[in-house]
């Protein structure tokens, strides 16, 4: 599974149809669109669809700052963790600038993916068996009812 969105951030990247049981890796690309060096910093939560907190990125609850060129991009890269419930993920990021005195210069707060349940493929059932009857009347000597089933033939598989 990947998402991508370039900041500023897309104001709905989600995805649906995760299957149970994947693993997600968050990466968030930030860019400094100043003419000048600037620290970048960024966080986000990441929750389950019970709210219960899943990723906390960085996991000390401060900003992860980097240095990073005028015009140039920096990648954030989270922790694995595991699509574990059925329902909507949902995550919270925000991108700051200026270390002494942080700024959000750009944020999503939202669905994350939606995570479904695969069912098995079914194997093929055989037809039910679909049983036609035909009243037949026979007249003579008196009158008599029968019946004839007309059943269909089966395919070989």
């Amino acid at each position: 599974m990947e998402i991508r969105s370039r900041s500023p951030f897309i104001k709905s990247f989600s995805i649906s149809s995760v299957p149970l049981g994947q693993e997600g890796l968050v990466h968030i690309w930030g860019q400094n669109n100043t003419t000048l060096k600037q620290a970048l910093g960024i966080s986000w939560i990441i929750r389950d669809p019970d709210e219960l907190l899943v990723e906390l990125y960085p996991d000390n609850k401060d900003i992860e700052w980097s240095d990073t060129g005028a015009g140039q991009d920096h990648e954030f890269i989270g922790g694995r963790f595991e699509f574990f419930k059925e329902g909507t993920y949902t995550i919270d990021a925000k991108l700051f600038m200026n270390r002494d005195n942080p700024v959000v210069v750009d944020g999503y707060a939202g669905a994350l993916c939606t995570v479904v349940v695969e069912e098995e493929p079914e194997e093929p059932e055989e037809p039910e068996e679909k049983i036609n009857w035909l009243p037949i009347i026979l007249i003579g000597g008196g009158v008599a009812l029968a019946a004839v089933a007309l059943v269909p033939k089966k395919t070989k598989a």
